[in-house]
């Protein structure tokens, strides 16, 4: 698969030097889709950069099939990740155009997608409803393999509904067709989850058979994704048995193939798993390794289905460790990411830690007696001794706020420490992309932070805008090479696909938590006063002050920095353009304060 990749992005690259016009943009459209979908199981966020760029070509080249398999790309991606309402919205687009060009086979492959987020979101009854006109049309079009897989899929909203006998009948539909057309690679997959349905049933002796079976065709095959999937439930069955070596045994093969594929999902689905095992060994310091990574990755790639299991696995580490406060953190930040914080089962799990790490701590700091529950508390009728147990633990919880917020300032400077750290290593990685602007952002957040501190910005707030400066142009990072490099004007196209950085730089940041609104700042830092900006238009106010900031800074820096395609303004046609357009497309206070810098204090770049 790697192999495959590496191919398809050579030819990429050598189609980026040629003009993206007529066949040669249909064909780069059709490549950069393909890259998508290889990448979208191991890579989302890229799987959406190039999708962006496919879509962005697809409609300056009129490609209306491109265009819907493009959004169709980005609505797997995005359903991938959780977001849920983001890939319905690309779903719907795409089923609107294929429908248009009377795309049968289209229309059906997004309506079994649609099915899928479905399915992910629990909403069964919905779920089965797209995979049942899915397999309508594929019956319709004589498509054997897509009605294979849309059995599947209805089968497996059955299993997950606990309906394990529809499931069975859905399975087995699906595994005779394979048989029939010889469809190696659906088989294998159909003998995958008869194992898995046999696991449920307490049928383990059958589901090491089933997943055996697989596991051999994937290996004729040479489906090395696959063979980490038969590995990992392979391991599972272990686990049920209670077999913990051999259970570990697999996950780590499963673990060494997703790493060999980069396969950002399935190392953080294996590392949770064999976190899991260390907990159950009681190595407690390996699974905190292990999990710790899982959920690095997760939160990386926006795998929020995954980030909520590694937060569960930490809460049972933690309980095992006897960390009562740690254990109930880590378990109300899984709850509210799977949306059951106010369910019956979560309430009482949430309750129970509570309770536990509560009373631990009241143990340790009674002076005056050891209190052993709730029940105790209220037989204590000595009021005196209530009193002066009050008292006490007023006198210790305040000595440990006190600590604790010691504690808390020291990691919070650590904290912006490390946050500044990364800012700057991004920073050198975005300016390492586009030699002609190197020292761009540095330039650019210097100016702006003496701009902020003219305006009367606090410290924090001066710090913040020096900061989003040093990485305003993060998402250049997609932009290619070529179009950020090259001498003379850009064409429309390239102009647009420039133009995508603001929302790209957002998108890789918006799930990062800064102490500052970097992303949305990022989003803005385009935006013009009167609304002629990109990429969403707003006016005025509307735009985030830090992004009026960075918008005069940027323009002032350009203008005295040398291009390839252009002579060096200067500073003072600079201060002339901001002048000029002061109110019209930048803030006139913006504006005001930075011709103090430049023209009272003296400041300038160099």
């Amino acid at each position: 698969m790697n192999t495959d990749i590496t191919a398809l992005k050579r030819k990429l690259k050598k189609m980026r030097s040629k003009p993206p016009s007529g066949k040669t943009g249909r064909a780069r459209v059709d490549l950069l889709n393909d890259l998508a979908m290889a990448l979208y199981r191991s890579k989302p966020l890229m799987t959406e950069a190039y999708a962006k760029e496919a879509m962005v070509l697809s409609e300056r080249t009129g490609y209306r099939e491109g265009k819907a398999r493009s959004n169709q790309l980005m609505g797997i991606s995005k359903g991938s990740r959780g977001k849920y309402y983001e890939s319905m919205k690309y779903f719907n687009t795409a089923r609107e155009i294929f429908t248009e060009l009377d795309d049968k086979n289209g229309i059906a492959t997004t309506f079994s997608n649609i099915g899928i987020v479905y399915s992910y979101q629990s909403r069964f009854d919905l779920a089965i409803d797209q995979h049942l006109k899915a397999l309508a049309i594929f019956e319709e079009i004589d498509k054997k393999i897509h009605i294979a897989h849309s059995l599947n899929n209805i089968g497996i909203i059955f299993r997950k509904r606990h309906n394990l006998e529809k499931a069975e009948e859905y399975y087995m539909k699906a595994l005779r067709i394979r048989e029939e057309t010889g469809d190696q690679s659906g088989l294998a997959m159909s003998l995958n989850n008869m194992g898995i349905l046999a696991k449920e049933r307490g049928d383990l002796e059958s589901a090491l058979d089933y997943n055996s079976r697989s596991l051999n065709l994937k290996e004729e095959l040479g489906d090395k994704h696959g063979i980490s999937v038969s590995y990992s439930n392979i391991g599972d069955i272990h686990m049920e048995l209670e077999e913990y070596t051999p259970a570990l045994e697999y996950y780590r093969k499963s673990l060494s193939i997703t790493e060999e594929l980069e396969n950002e999902k399935g190392i953080s689905n294996n590392c949770k798993l064999i976190g899991h095992i260390m907990i159950l060994l009681k190595k407690y310091d390996e699974a905190l390794e292990y999990l710790e990574r899982a959920l690095r990755i997760s939160i990386g790639i926006g795998a929020r289905v995954y980030e909520s299991d590694c937060y569960k696995e930490l809460s049972d580490l933690y309980k095992a460790t006897g960390d009562y406060e740690k254990a109930f953190l880590h378990y109300k930040k899984h709850s509210i990411l799977t949306q059951e914080i106010f369910s019956d089962k979560s309430t009482k799990t949430i309750a129970g830690l509570q309770i536990r790490y509560e009373t631990e701590q009241k143990e340790k700091e009674a002076e005056l007696y050891y209190l052993r529950n709730v029940e105790l508390c209220r037989e204590i009728n000595d009021r005196k001794i209530v009193e002066s147990q009050l008292v006490a633990h007023e006198r210790l919880l305040e000595e440990r706020v006190k600590d604790r917020t010691i504690e808390l300032q020291k990691s919070m400077r650590n904290l912006k420490k490390s946050v500044k750290g990364t800012i700057h290593t991004l920073s050198r990685i975005i300016e390492s992309k586009d030699p002609y602007t190197s020292g761009h952002q540095l330039r650019v957040a210097e100016l702006a932070r003496l701009i902020a501190i003219e305006l009367g910005f606090d410290e924090n707030n001066v710090e913040a805008v020096f900061m989003i400066s040093l990485v305003h142009d993060i998402g250049k990072i997609s932009i290619p090479q070529e179009i950020l490099s090259r001498p003379g004007q850009l064409s429309k196209l390239e102009q647009e696909i420039v133009q995508t950085h603001s929302q790209i730089g957002y998108e890789i940041l918006s799930e990062v938590e800064f102490p500052w609104p970097v992303a949305d700042v990022i989003l803005q830092h385009q935006e013009l006063y009167n609304g002629s900006g990109y990429p969403n238009g707003l006016k005025g106010e509307d735009i985030l002050i830090e992004a009026r900031i960075i918008a005069v800074a940027d323009v002032v820096e350009a203008m005295t920095s040398h291009r390839p395609y252009r002579s060096i303004p200067g500073l003072e046609r600079a201060i002339e353009e901001i002048t000029l357009n002061s109110g019209i497309l930048y803030d006139p206070d913006v504006v005001k304060a930075c011709r103090r810098v430049i023209c009272e204090k003296g400041f300038n770049f160099q």
